[in-house]
């Protein structure tokens, strides 16, 4: 069974949001692959959001808030939007 998933990537600029479905619960430090070269490293997890199983603060692998850009997030398939 599949987690409905959010994926928050806050950056100096923005919040940056996607939602995912992950098929096993995630936990800090866990790698997601949303692409062939692009991991997303779990830096924590929040339950019991409303509308998602699990709520995951992200960021590139390897990668500073300070260096990740409006494009970076647009390509790995990121909104702006809020959160809380």
């Amino acid at each position: 069974m599949a987690l409905k998933a959010l994926l928050v990537m806050p950056t100096n600029e923005a919040t940056w949001v996607r939602e995912m479905d992950l098929p096993f619960p995630p936990f800090p430090g866990l790698g997601i692959r949303v692409d062939v070269y692009d991991l997303l490293t779990v830096e924590s997890v929040v339950v019991g959001d409303p509308g998602y199983d699990v709520t995951c603060i992200v960021r590139p692998e390897d990668t500073d808030a300070s260096d990740i850009t409006e494009k970076k997030c647009e390509s790995l398939g990121f909104e702006v939007g809020r959160y809380p």
